[in-house]
C-alpha cells in the first residue's frame, strides 16, 4: 500500500480534477454510444437517414450568411488547422503549468485522428461519390480540444463538481457545437457523422486523461521497502 505522502502535490499536476472524475465517466460513457450506436446504424449506407434529412433542413435555414464562419471552423480540422490548434491547446496547458494536460491534449488529439481514420473504412459509410464520412474527424478534434480547454479553465478556477461540470460542458456545447454545425452547413458530412465524431471526442479523452494521471501517480507516488514513500 503507498501512503498518503502528498496528495495535493499529486492533484496538481493531474490532466484531472478528483471532482471532475465523475463527470468524465460519465462523458465517457455517453460518447461510446454516440460513437457505436450511428456505426451500427448507418454502417454501409450512402445516403443520409430520416434523422440526417431533417436536422440537415434545420442547419440549411440557420446557415444564410454563416458561410465564412463556418470555413473557418472547418479549417480547425484540416491537417494545418489541426496541427496548429494542438499546439496552441497545449501551449496554454503548459503557460498554466499542466503539462498532464497538455499530453492530453497532444496524444488525445493523435489518437481521436488515428482512431477516426481507422473507422472510416470499417463502418464504409459514404457521401458525396464515394467519400468515407463517419465519423467526423474535423467534429472529433475540435470537440476534444473544447473539452481540454474546460478541463483547464475547471482546474485554473479550482471549481467543484457543480460548477466544474458546467465549465466543461459549457466549452463542449459551443466548440463542439459549432464545429458539428460546421460541417452539417458545409454539408461535408452528415449530421450523424459529426454526431459520432462529437462522441468520439466525448470517449477519448476523458479515457487519455485517466490513463496520464495514473502514469502522473505512478512516477509521483514511488513505494519505499518499508512501504512508504521518498523525500
Amino acid at each position: 500500500m503507498f501512503s498518503a505522502g502528498n496528495p495535493r502535490a499529486v492533484q496538481a499536476r493531474a490532466a484531472v480534477l478528483p471532482a471532475l472524475a465523475p463527470t468524465l465517466r460519465f462523458s465517457a460513457a455517453i460518447g461510446a454510444l454516440l460513437l457505436v450506436v450511428p456505426a451500427l446504424v448507418f454502417a454501409g449506407d450512402t445516403g443520409p437517414g430520416r434523422i440526417d434529412r431533417w436536422v440537415q433542413h434545420l442547419v440549411d435555414g440557420s446557415a444564410a450568411g454563416g458561410w465564412d464562419l463556418a470555413h473557418r471552423v472547418d479549417w480547425l480540422g484540416e491537417p494545418v488547422g489541426r496541427t496548429v490548434m494542438v499546439l496552441a491547446v497545449a501551449a496554454l496547458c503548459l503557460v498554466a503549468k499542466r503539462p498532464a494536460l497538455a499530453a492530453t491534449a497532444m496524444v488525445g488529439i493523435g489518437a481521436i485522428s488515428v482512431l477516426t481514420t481507422v473507422l472510416k473504412p470499417i463502418v464504409d459509410r459514404r457521401i458525396h461519390d464515394g467519400f468515407l464520412s463517419y465519423p467526423s474527424g474535423h467534429a472529433a478534434v475540435v470537440t476534444a480540444a473544447a473539452m481540454v480547454v474546460g478541463l483547464l479553465l475547471a482546474d485554473l478556477l479550482h471549481a467543484g463538481a457543480v460548477t466544474g461540470t458546467a465549465i466543461v460542458l459549457a466549452t463542449v456545447v459551443l466548440g463542439g457545437g459549432l464545429t458539428v454545425w460546421a460541417q452539417i452547413a458545409l454539408t461535408a458530412h452528415y449530421p450523424t457523422d459529426a454526431l459520432g465524431g462529437f462522441g468520439c471526442a466525448l470517449l477519448v479523452i476523458p479515457l487519455t486523461a485517466a490513463a496520464i494521471d495514473h502514469l502522473v501517480r505512478l512516477r509521483t507516488v514511488r513505494p519505499t521497502r518499508n512501504g512508504g514513500t521518498p523525500a
